[in-house]
């Protein structure tokens, strides 16, 4: 059974996935450039870049599950590339709110002095 545009809508509503999807994007080199052209072997650069095409193939598989006025006014896949760049830095965000709250509580059972 192949992968389809159901399965990539139903992939999209779940944060976890779009966390993956974040991983995914991230760890294929789409978000940085790691190594200049001027530098690289050309066997390396050739890595390099199939790891970026597999990311990109994979956010336009996921891109299939939106809807068909974002798809054709995006067809770039940025609108779901945005999805989980949002999701990862709402994680982010609700790490460091609950860390500041332990942080916070630590403090709370010292004794006041002074």
């Amino acid at each position: 059974m192949p992968f389809d545009a159901k399965d990539a809508e139903f992939l999209l509503t779940r944060p976890e996935f779009r966390r993956f999807l974040f991983a995914a994007i991230q760890n294929a080199g789409i978000l940085g450039q790691t190594v200049s052209a001027s530098t690289a072997a050309s066997r390396d650069l050739g890595h390099l870049e199939g790891r970026r095409a597999l990311g990109f193939d994979i956010l336009m598989l996921v891109h299939a599950g939106q809807s068909e006025a974002v798809r054709s006014g995006d067809p770039d896949g940025i609108t779901t590339l945005g999805l989980c760049l949002t999701e990862a830095l709402n994680c982010k965000e609700s790490q460091s709110d609950r860390r500041r709250t332990r942080d916070n509580a630590r403090y709370d059972e010292l004794p006041h002095t002074g």
